[in-house]
């Protein structure tokens, strides 16, 4: 049961983007580890017509921990998307998007959630007919750091594995980014929304 629980926490906390998690505390024993991996679809509205886009998360870390109280928590989870693999299957708007975000300066996005009460979020998910949670995430991009809400769901749990989709808005404008256009005529616009699907793996190695 307990490594059942970390599963099903963990796939709420891992979020878009990809490197490891970092270590939790000296004084935060591990009980349970989880090797993670997100594909992301992106979808831009403009004003000829809506732009999609994918990219695949670089492999990350999640570690559960339990607190001087004997809580289970998750310290610290971060996720890494390298812009240089975005694909909006358009070789010319690849490029525009990779100077929007200044890829040569600020190659990856991140995005993180700290101190996760892995009970709550068990609860918390339990409660909706569809099973969605809400879930605060810190994104990063380029220099510009901003706290977002994302909604979790479709989650799936076997014994060693659990999948799970989060999806949340991105505004464009709020972290200092400028759309492009082209020809000044087709104007990307500012609200991107982006859907992940998780899948996090038990790992057997401490």
């Amino acid at each position: 049961m307990k490594i059942r629980a970390g599963l099903l926490l963990a796939t709420l906390v891992a979020v878009i983007s990809s490197s490891s998690a970092g270590a939790a505390s000296a004084d935060v024993p591990v009980v349970a580890r989880f090797l993670g991996a997100c594909d992301i679809a992106f979808l831009v509205p403009s004003t000829l017509h809506d732009v999609s886009g994918s990219v695949r998360c670089q492999p990350f870390t999640v570690r559960i921990a339990r607190d001087a109280s004997g809580k289970e928590v998750i310290p610290v989870v971060e996720v890494e998307v390298p812009v240089s693999a975005m694909d909006t299957r358009n070789r010319s708007r690849d490029g525009q998007m990779r100077e929007m975000f200044r890829s040569d300066r600020f190659p990856r996005i991140r995005g993180a959630a700290h101190d996760v009460d892995v009970e709550r979020l068990r609860k918390e998910i339990g409660k909706g007919r569809e099973g969605k949670a809400p879930l605060d995430l810190i994104l990063r991009v380029r220099d510009v750091e901003r706290k977002i809400r994302a909604i979790a769901s479709n989650l799936k749990e076997s014994a060693d594995r659990v999948t799970f989709d989060l999806e949340f808005p991105v505004s464009l404008g709020e972290f200092d980014l400028k759309a492009p256009s082209v020809l000044g005529i087709i104007r990307v616009g500012d609200k991107v929304t982006v859907k992940a699907n998780f899948t996090l793996t038990v790992s057997r190695t401490p």
